[in-house]
């Protein structure tokens, strides 16, 4: 069985985005789609739906890789946008023809799964949302997660750090008496931390682990982002409700959402999620149980990776760009 990762906002980019002006090439084939026009397009469109000149922010980010991370307003979109032009390229946007009728067995062909944003992008390749309304969809989130980063006087709240290594009854004592939130669980050697500033300075790594602060802009997955619900509600209420076509493993609870299910179920989840641990480690263990031999990580797939190399031995690994 194949599992394509969908990556979180953890990552970032490390190339441009393709050329969107009317000179550029025409045509590449995979299978018979030119994509470089598709993918032009969907660049094009993705930046007029965020209202951000994505090509250009890109830039920018990749020419002072040691600057600040993107904004979480901007970060969101474009991780969305990145992930679905590298699984456009590589004919995985959506289910091929005759890969329905796999679907349908008792074992499924291909699963998605998302990290945390990433869910937006899993839901994107099950069919419940279209590309451009996942890249939308993740503008919305990643505007209103911003506004929960930071104080009135702009300066941040908080961060993250990941814990390395350790007994994990040791690592959730520490964290939880440093008043901060498991943001992650990302295996059974990394647990994230989420909350202020200090909080975090409060943290100490028990017998066996390490501290890894984390290059993210703000406190994800604690309740400082409980602000952020209201906004995701009210944009999941104006989607259509439409059926699954590929399997999607709930990255907060590792249950299996087979094909057929309502994609309303799994929308009206995110917010909640906004606050909730993403327990990677669960859908981890879910891939093994149903037999996973593949698993395709899409761009930009430096973190998410690295977990699955670790979390799903003997799976052959494909790293899309």
């Amino acid at each position: 069985m194949r599992a394509i990762l969908c990556p979180g906002q953890g990552s970032r980019p490390t190339a441009l985005l393709p050329d969107v002006e009317d000179g550029a090439p025409q045509q590449e084939s995979v299978g018979s789609s030119p994509v470089p026009k598709a993918v032009r397009r969907l660049v094009r469109e993705a930046s007029a739906v965020c209202g951000l000149d994505l090509p250009k922010l890109v830039r920018q980010s990749v020419e002072n890789p040691d600057g600040e991370p993107l904004g979480t307003h901007v970060a969101q979109p474009l991780t969305v946008l990145i992930s679905l032009l590298s699984a456009l390229r590589a004919g995985l946007l959506g289910p091929a023809e005759g890969e329905r009728a796999a679907l349908d067995g008792p074992q499924p062909g291909t699963v998605v799964a998302g990290h945390s944003l990433g869910s937006v992008t899993a839901l994107a390749l099950a069919g419940a949302l279209s590309p451009l309304e996942a890249v939308r969809l993740a503008a919305v989130r990643g505007r209103a997660m911003a506004s929960c980063c930071t104080a009135d006087d702009g300066t941040r709240l908080g961060g993250m750090s990941a814990v390395v290594g350790g007994e994990r009854e040791d690592v959730l004592a520490q964290i939880h008496a440093a008043g901060l939130t498991v943001a992650n669980v990302n295996g059974a050697t990394q647990v994230v931390a989420s909350g202020t500033f200090e909080a975090l300075a409060r943290l100490s790594a028990p017998t066996g682990a390490r501290l890894v602060p984390l290059d993210v802009a703000g406190p994800f997955h604690c309740p400082l982002m409980a602000g952020a619900a209201p906004a995701l509600e009210q944009a999941v209420r104006c989607l259509p409700d439409r059926p699954l076509l590929r399997p999607v493993v709930d990255d907060a609870t590792g249950e299996l959402h087979p094909v057929g299910t309502s994609s309303r179920v799994l929308l009206e989840a995110l917010a909640g999620k906004l606050t909730a641990p993403v327990r990677w480690d669960l859908v981890q263990e879910r891939l093994v149980a149903l037999g996973t031999d593949e698993a395709v990580v899409l761009a930009p797939a430096q973190v998410l990776a690295g977990l699955a190399r670790r979390g799903l031995p003997g799976v052959r690994l494909t790293r899309l760009s």
